[in-house]
């Protein structure tokens, strides 16, 4: 293939990491489509400088026939990826197997003499495997988390104190439940006799207060029979007190009615005397008036002029003291009337 007019050029880093000879086979491998790219190069050129000018329905169907055509070239592309990758990939599984049967026989043959190398070495752990799971058996009795504590790597005295001491906390704590449980127990009976106790004092109580309560049942009745007894009594004397001082306010409003009347009718004989006696009065003294008035003319009407001059004297700014004035001013005019009527007789 020509580089120079070659579109693409297989650059890709993935290349430089394998050796040259199979970077260059793989690169061969993709050449034809490469190729087979470029053969399209001139249409697809003519088609965008058609497009530029002008899109028609013609370029349409010239992009689309290009478009299937190139399209062509990734399909191709594709297939022959999944055909070199699934070589590459069968050989690799290949070369995976040869090499775990080598691996195999090598580990079984380190493996082997791993164990006469380490011989000793595993017969002591086997030792203390041994003496763990003796101490942890028999510590498990009495401490719950043995397997999880290293007892194998204690001597054997202190082996010993340790678990004595372990062994003591467990009886010691075992002996606290039993007597808690002892204590508990008695505490309950002792709990139940006091109930028991508490029950027969608050019947008792309970017998008490019933009978106290139906000796105040038997009081109120007495007390209410004895106060509506006596509110009867009560009842009877106020009613008969009550009619006594009806019957005395009666007679007393008789006694004081009837001098009323006996006083109203003396009075007015005195008033209708009195009234004559006036009347004769006030008949001399309007003869003696109107004798009199026979020499005052003339003063009768400067009087006159001065009671019409106060009417129209005096100017008031309150509402109450104009009121006041108007009235006065209605009293004068009956004052001018009254003279003007009385004058002449």
């Amino acid at each position: 293939m020509n580089k120079e007019k070659s579109l693409v050029v297989f650059d890709a880093p993935e290349l430089s990491s394998i050796e040259k000879s199979k970077a260059t086979q793989i690169k061969a491998t993709f050449e034809p489509m490469a190729e087979m790219l470029l053969e399209f190069e001139t249409s697809f050129n003519a088609i965008i400088d058609e497009a530029k000018i002008e899109i028609t329905e013609e370029v349409t169907n010239k992009a689309k026939r290009l478009r299937l055509d190139i399209g062509k070239v990734r399909i191709r592309t594709e297939t022959v990826r999944k055909e070199q990758k699934d070589e590459y990939l069968r050989a690799g599984k290949a070369i995976d197997g040869v090499s775990n049967i080598l691996k195999w026989a090598v580990t079984d043959r380190e493996n082997k003499l791993k164990e006469i190398e380490n011989y000793f070495e595993i017969q002591e752990q086997e030792r203390i495997n041994e003496i763990q799971a003796n101490r942890v058996e028999k510590l498990s009795v009495y401490l719950e988390d043995a397997n999880e504590r290293d007892l194998a790597g204690m001597d054997e005295d202190v082996w010993n104190a340790y678990f004595n001491t372990k062994k003591k906390e467990f009886e010691d704590i075992k002996a606290a439940e039993v007597q808690a449980e002892k204590d508990r127990i008695a505490k309950e009976k002792a709990e139940i006799a006091e109930q028991k106790r508490i029950k027969a004092e608050n019947e008792k109580l309970k017998r008490e207060a019933e009978a106290k309560e139906k000796a105040e049942i038997e009081r109120k009745k007495k007390e209410d029979a004895d106060r509506k007894l006596q509110e009867a009594k009560l009842k009877k004397e106020r009613e008969a007190y009550e009619s006594k001082l009806l019957q005395e306010k009666k007679a007393k409003e008789k006694i004081e009615n009837d001098a009323r009347i006996k006083q109203e009718e003396l009075e007015a004989k005195i008033k209708a005397k009195e009234d004559a006696e006036l009347l004769a009065k006030e008949k001399a003294e309007e003869v003696r008036q109107f004798e009199i008035s026979k020499g005052d003319s003339e003063k009768v009407q400067d009087l006159i002029k001065d009671l019409k001059v106060i009417k129209i004297k005096y100017t008031f700014q309150s509402k109450n003291n104009q009121k006041i004035y108007s009235e006065v001013n209605i009293l004068i005019d009956q004052i001018l009337s009254y003279i003007e009527t009385n004058r002449s007789k």
